[in-house]
């Protein structure tokens, strides 16, 4: 559908180049005929006027769109703004936890927030797949109480990569459909966390394209928790 914002700019984009079209008639028929002459000012003046009008519409095009990248200090304005972007997420969200400590440690409630809204989404509206890196105990135990969520969710699913003496990825992501991606940064302590938002599509799909590589080299979370399991047993 044509809207009519978009018709308009078409009749001003044929209209501009009409005169830039009459401009350059009068300025090659001008020295044969000499009254063309204001004419030609008349033009160019109406061309210039069109210029400036379509050069104001992008200005006002691009801050309408808002800023393309947005920066956080702090955890809660980081996981205030992640949540709020999941809950108006259409399809899929896919996220990854690379961190030493359980999101159960961070103590603002912006976070607890966040990670809910994750789970509500699955049972709301769409898929959610997630990524856990596991480098220690207390991220295995995380996995365990995770896995309870994916039981009674079926669009809520878990996949956990080991990291016990790894190199493992600098940072944790959220991607939002196609358009949207959120980038966590651990701080010096665990309560400490900032962030970026990047509303950029074709860097989205690069970071899909890694997350779905992630995703391959995972362990279901289910078979991660009976191995877990198992090896406790077999301990005692």
């Amino acid at each position: 559908m044509i809207t009519p914002r978009a018709r308009s700019d078409r009749w001003e984009e044929l209209a501009l180049s009409l005169f830039l079209f009459i401009c350059f008639l009068l300025a090659f028929l001008k020295d044969l005929f000499p009254v063309l002459d204001e004419g030609l000012t008349a033009a160019m003046f109406a061309a210039i006027f069109f210029v400036l009008k379509q050069i104001r519409d992008l200005r006002l095009d691009v801050q309408d769109g808002g800023p393309g990248e947005v920066f956080f200090a702090t955890n809660e304005e980081f996981y205030s703004s992640a949540r709020a972007a999941v809950h108006a997420a259409r399809r899929e969200v896919r996220v990854t936890y690379f961190r030493q400590v359980p999101p159960t440690v961070l103590a603002s409630a912006e976070s607890r927030d966040y990670f809910a809204e994750i789970v509500a989404f699955a049972h709301r509206k769409g898929t959610v797949r997630r990524i856990i890196g596991v480098p220690n105990q207390a991220m295995a135990d995380w996995c365990v109480a995770q896995a309870v969520l994916v039981a009674g969710n079926p669009r809520y699913n878990v996949r956990v990569i080991e990291t016990v003496g790894q190199a493992v990825e600098p940072m944790s992501v959220c991607l939002i459909d196609d358009d949207t991606m959120y980038m966590a940064f651990s701080g010096p302590t665990d309560q400490q966390l900032g962030g970026i938002r990047e509303d950029a599509p074709k860097l989205v799909h690069f970071h899909q394209n890694r997350f779905d590589q992630l995703w391959g080299s995972g362990v279901d979370l289910h078979d991660f928790v009976k191995a877990a399991t198992a090896a406790d047993d077999h301990s005692s």
